[in-house]
């Protein structure tokens, strides 16, 4: 492959979801061109409110499936990036251009939703556009090294077959450090997914501890020759790529010993190298944005993952295993943004009790990565695990029963709404039979957990400070968190890598939901059949990246409603 030609698939990467999100969050209005064939036509975009003397657009192919709605020809329903097709032409003092660069693509269509002459934030984003899609073609670089994976591969490699990054962000394989930390080049990706881990010694004061975590690493610092310190010291392992960001908020801060990891798919998260017998996952601060999120690790999160861990495990279906987060540290500052800069999490890694009883662990992820031009034997691996093609909607169908039955359980008894997207669940399968065992959850900072529901039933909690978004008392934020997670995310993406979206797919999906919730058979949950009809109404709240990152949000979602996935 030529470089031009791995420039020209990674930026249409990011081209295709900057162009899906345009016509989702209504930043512009998209119809069918006349006269196009059947199954392959041109959609046409153009500004929203656009009159019949048109002076710009874009052009793009468009695979038109049974489930793309229109209204006079404009599209209505959510449009899919992997429904487009390049070129991309746009159209400008009457001449129709090729331009795959989303930078360009953007800066293009600014003017079609804002005022003119507010230039920093259409710059800002463009270079982030850019970013996304410069990274991308190392990360096709590493999907033409990745091994032909099955079910002996170990966890760790399959973390690293999401070459592609989120399936629809326009800021999918963005990387964007935080002053001081220097920028990113595209060729220190292959760093970042091997780094070095740094132990750093530092004053017990400037520290906040939560649960056994020194009992718990001494074992390491002993396996790495690292020399214990004074009482009035504490150990804490970071990226050392990180440093920068820590010596400019913590001091008398040295240096005791370093390791090399392996990155999971969130870049922020280890796993260490298995003759070290460590039982658990570390889980750094990293003052990076990785799509649209500084992945540095909040007090609210380091602190309470231990007792949300306590309160999942006795509260979680047996099936529904649990990485739980057993003790963390984080920074003692009283401001939270800088205690987040130097945070662990020790997390309890599950792989090695998963291979006691013949079974892989591999991140959900996987499973919806749909392939990229040539590079398709290295994001199509998870197609291997299926038992036969004749089979995928047996197999699908038995993921989807079982997956909703491990998390809508929950949510439906005790409130308790689990942010089941494909990173945060890995699937649980049996390496002789290649059936589903069942799931695994991690990472607990974007859970909604509904109080009034758990303390009616006798649980609290109690070491997580004020102002976590977490706990709520709005029991329909918990139910649009969970849909959005775990329908137009995990399970929608799913029924498009397995090509079911016209086949089938969603029928299955609402069937398995009736059983659930609505079973014949048996009483049902308090809330159930409002659950139902809330998660099968005509309409849900999209997710609007875009508007989210132009009004510099991330935690408060900015949102406009659409045909819901589930129903249609």
């Amino acid at each position: 492959m030529t470089i031009q030609l791995k420039t020209e698939i990674a930026r249409f990467e990011t081209t295709k979801r900057l162009l899906s999100h345009l016509v989702n969050e209504g930043l512009c209005a998209a119809y069918f061109e006349a006269g196009s064939t059947e199954h392959l036509r041109w959609l046409v975009l153009t500004p929203a409110s656009a009159t019949d003397e048109v002076e710009s657009m874009i052009k793009v192919q468009i695979l038109c499936g049974s489930r793309t709605f229109s209204e006079g020809g404009q599209i209505i329903s959510a449009l899919r990036p992997h429904q487009l097709k390049a070129p991309v032409l746009l159209l400008d003092n009457g001449e129709l251009h090729p331009e795959l660069d989303p930078g360009s693509v953007f800066k293009f269509v600014y003017p079609w939703f804002t005022k003119p002459g507010i230039e920093s934030m259409r710059d800002a984003i463009a270079a982030e556009l850019q970013n996304a899609a410069a990274n991308q073609e190392t990360w096709l670089d590493i999907a033409a090294e990745l091994p032909r994976l099955d079910l002996f591969s170990p966890a760790i490699v399959w973390e690293k077959t999401l070459v592609t990054g989120h399936p629809t962000h326009p800021l999918h394989k963005t990387l964007y450090t935080q002053p001081p930390l220097p920028e990113i080049e595209p060729a220190q990706i292959w760093d970042m997914i091997s780094p070095e881990v740094t132990f750093l010694s530092l004053p017990r004061s400037q520290m906040r501890i939560s649960g056994p975590f020194e009992a718990l690493i001494s074992d390491l610092l002993t396996k790495l020759n690292i020399p214990s310190v004074s009482e009035d010291r504490i150990i804490v392992p970071c990226l050392a790529q990180q440093q920068p960001s820590i010596a400019s908020r913590f001091s008398d801060v040295e240096v005791v010993g370093s390791e090399r990891a392996s990155a999971q798919a969130s870049m922020r998260t280890m796993t260490l190298r298995p003759e070290l017998e460590f039982p658990y996952h570390l889980k750094l601060s990293l003052a990076c944005q990785i799509t649209s999120a500084l992945r540095t690790i909040t007090p609210w999160t380091a602190l309470g993952g231990a007792e949300v861990s306590e309160l999942l495990e006795k509260l979680l279906p047996p099936d529904m295993w649990l990485f739980k987060e057993v003790a963390a540290v984080t920074g003692a500052q009283a401001d939270f943004n800088n205690a987040k800069h130097f945070s662990c999490i020790l997390r309890e890694d599950l792989e090695l009790r998963a291979n006691a009883q013949g079974e892989s662990l591999i991140i959900a992820s996987a499973f919806s990565q749909l392939p990229v031009s040539e590079f398709e034997h290295a994001t199509a691996h998870a197609e291997a695990l299926l038992p036969s093609a004749d089979a995928k909607k047996q197999w699908f169908q038995s993921y989807v029963s079982l997956l909703l039955n491990l998390t809508l359980t929950p949510l439906v008894n005790h409130g308790i709404g689990l942010e089941a997207h494909g990173q945060n669940i890995c699937v649980r399968i049996c390496r002789k039979t290649r059936a589903i065992k069942g799931f695994a959850v991690r990472d607990f900072g974007g859970i909604r957990l509904h109080m009034p529901t758990l303390r009616s039933q006798g649980y609290d909690l109690h070491t997580i400070p004020p102002g976590a978004a977490t706990m709520t008392d709005d029991l329909h934020d918990v139910w649009s968190k969970v849909h959005h997670s775990l329908f137009q995310n995990h399970i929608g993406y799913l029924i498009v890598a397995l090509d079911l979206e016209d086949d089938g797919g969603w029928e299955i999906v609402r069937d398995e939901l009736r059983e659930t919730l609505l079973p014949e058979d048996r009483p049902r949950a308090l809330h159930a059949v409002k659950l139902y009809d809330f998660l099968t109404a005509e309409t849900m709240p999209f997710k609007c990246f875009l508007r989210m990152r132009m009004e510099g949000k991330y935690r408060d979602y900015v949102e406009r409603r659409l045909p819901n996935v589930v129903r249609y």
